[in-house]
């Protein structure tokens, strides 16, 4: 009986990968794949349904183009760099180029894509500066990076394992400043429990229940302060 319990437990909790988006349990549905559809979304507003060259840094499987085709952005050459060679080999397009390499040393020239994407990696390297030069010069005009806000988490105890970077915002800004990049858009994704929601109740109720509507903002800015599990999304253009 506890054996069939936990094997329900680990079915509801557990993901084929550590950030496949794809199963239908729990944590792909309340972690990954928000945080795939709006990279996806971003990409589709800001860059437009046409990329020439896209690199994908850490591309896992290479489920990011898998999104995007999904919402109609074509990509003409879809670049998948990870050091994990059995992830490349499960990456599916005519369009795909798999490098195998570590994203500090990756064989890639100079702006020679359009876009690069580097989503929930840089925590996981030991110098994540010296890949974020890399990322920035292999583009030719956009950036996007997430990573991570873990500083709560971590402070109660609760870091993993894998996480062995910490990632500072001002860090990731400096370096794209010094390389030519403005950030054309910067938000914040927060998971479990969206302060955002509040948000939207504030913009529903403000004009009739004002008083409860600003002790509701109030309550979303604490939520945002307080929540464990955020990501930094960061759009950057040269």
């Amino acid at each position: 009986m506890l054996h069939e319990f936990l094997q329900i437990v680990k079915t509801i909790f557990g993901t084929i990968g550590e950030s496949d988006p794809r199963p239908n349990t729990y944590l792909a549905r309340l972690f990954h794949k928000p945080r795939y559809n709006e990279i996806v979304d971003i990409i589709r507003d800001f860059i437009g349904f046409k990329i020439n060259v896209l690199i994908d840094v850490g591309c896992g499987r290479g489920i990011l183009n898998e999104f995007l085709l999904e919402i109609g952005v074509r990509v003409d050459l879809y670049i998948c760099c990870d050091i994990n060679e059995l992830y490349l080999q499960e990456a599916k397009g005519v369009n795909i180029d798999k490098v195998l390499c570590d994203a500090h040393n990756m064989p890639i020239r100079e702006r020679v894509a359009d876009l690069v994407v580097c989503s929930e990696v840089l925590e996981h390297l030991k110098n994540p500066l010296k890949t974020l030069i890399n990322i920035f010069l292999s583009s030719s005009q956009y950036v996007l990076i997430t990573f991570p806000d873990e500083k709560i988490k971590n402070a109660l105890g609760f870091r993993y394992p894998e996480h062995i970077s910490d990632i500072e915002l001002r860090d990731v800004l400096y370096i794209a400043g010094r390389l030519g990049y403005r950030v054309k858009l910067h938000r914040k994704l927060y998971f479990a429990f969206p302060p955002h929601l509040f948000d939207k109740i504030f913009s529903f109720s403000y004009r009739k229940l004002w008083l409860f509507s600003i002790v509701l903002r109030i309550f979303s800015r604490i939520l945002r302060g307080l929540c464990l599990i955020k990501t930094e999304i960061l759009l950057f253009e040269k």
